[in-house]
């Protein structure tokens, strides 16, 4: 995902045993309104308790700028 994680425990349980994961299908994330390009969300679990401690689209440079 990056070379450095920006969350390193889990602010639930502590555990530092985190997890990339990606979501598919529903959740797509797309910039237009009825279009096809989409992006997928992509996250970071705790391996321990579950709880997703970060996310974010897999490809942002796809979005327009706003302005």
């Amino acid at each position: 995902m990056m070379n450095r994680l920006p969350v390193q425990r889990c602010q639930y349980c502590g555990c530092e045993d985190i997890g990339l994961s990606w979501q598919h299908g529903e959740t797509l994330v797309t910039f237009k309104r009825h279009g096809l390009l989409d992006n997928r969300l992509r996250y970071l679990i705790c391996r321990r308790c579950g709880a997703v401690l970060y996310q974010r689209v897999a490809e942002p440079h796809k979005f327009p700028p706003v302005g």
